[in-house]
């Protein structure tokens, strides 16, 4: 009996000891901080996110996805691992608003865990402030193609234009010509009455 007894503390013993050096090595990372912080309001716009984890995760696997307030990715490249810190790099034209982060890393016990966290900017980056800027007061050279002058031979008439003091093709004016009709009637005139005279 004494016997069966020590080998069932024995074998309890044992037991023990595997699961207490199994449990740490079996459990999850867990993400201990990021910055900017989650629900944190920040004045100007970070240049990247960075994420701590309890321990060492794996570079396999890892991703991050920063959208901006209106929901485009503002992510830029894959991010870096570095044992139990995870950095990704940010646009340089953010915007004021809100921002979503997605996580997905896999843990020391190769394990995949994920997660979502958030944070505002209150002001635009200055790269995006001096965009908006640019864009507000551009002008467009529209006016200045519209009033460009084109340069355009002028019609020809293929239609002679009469010379009013030109007479017929023999030269004469016309004026000679109305003053010998006005000549012979005066000419018609008097014969005729000459001719009527006689008659009588």
């Amino acid at each position: 009996m004494t016997r069966l007894l020590r080998t069932i503390v024995l074998m309890l013993s044992v037991l023990l000891v595997g699961a207490g050096a199994v449990g740490p090595a079996a459990a999850h990372d867990d993400l201990v901080g990021s910055e900017p912080t989650d629900g944190a309001t920040v004045e100007q716009a970070p240049e990247s996110l960075v994420l701590t984890f309890s321990g060492a995760v794996s570079e396999l696997g890892t991703q991050v996805v920063v959208t901006g307030p209106d929901g485009s990715p503002v992510s830029e490249g894959e991010p870096a691992v570095d044992g139990d810190r995870v950095e990704q790099e940010l646009a340089d034209d953010l915007a004021a608003g809100g921002y979503t982060v997605l996580w997905r890393v896999t843990s020391e016990d190769g394990h995949p865990i994920s997660g979502e966290l958030g944070f505002t900017v209150t002001e635009a980056s200055s790269t995006e402030s001096a965009s908006t800027e640019s864009a507000g007061t551009g002008t467009t050279s529209t006016e200045s193609a519209g009033t460009g002058t084109t340069s355009s031979a002028p019609t020809v008439d293929p239609t002679p234009v009469a010379d009013e003091t030109s007479g017929s093709g023999d030269g004469m004016p016309t004026w000679a010509w109305i003053a010998i009709g006005v000549a012979a009637l005066a000419l018609a005139g008097a014969l005729a009455t000459t001719y009527a005279r006689g008659r009588g």
